[in-house]
């Protein structure tokens, strides 16, 4: 059985990466690298979450999130905060796990 930690790590966390993503470039026009650079991760996952090459599992993750929920994070971002990817995951990891993790707890202060 997966436990939260691993349910993060293999599936959330690509899953919000991805709605960062799609978010970032539908509404703000941003480039993959320069999504690459606010989300530490190589231009090619950024391509192949743009063009949603990824399992079942993550997309069925991805299609439940509510994206409102990070609507003010992903602004930030794109105005150059890059603080907020770490929050905005963190945020959709806590919703989809049902509690909020040593590293959440950290980020949020």
């Amino acid at each position: 059985m997966i436990n939260g930690y691993m349910r993060a790590t293999k599936l959330i966390v690509p899953a919000a990466r991805s709605i960062i993503a799609k978010e970032l470039n539908e509404k703000y026009e941003m480039t993959e690298q320069e999504i690459a650079n606010y989300l530490d991760v190589a231009q090619a996952a950024v391509s192949k979450y743009l063009k949603g090459r990824y399992s079942n599992e993550i997309m069925k993750i991805e299609a439940g999130i509510d994206r409102s929920a990070i609507a003010g994070h992903v602004s930030r971002i794109a105005a150059g905060r890059k603080e907020y990817a770490g929050m905005a995951i963190c945020t959709i990891c806590s919703m989809e796990n049902g509690f909020a993790c040593r590293f959440s707890k950290a980020a949020r202060g």
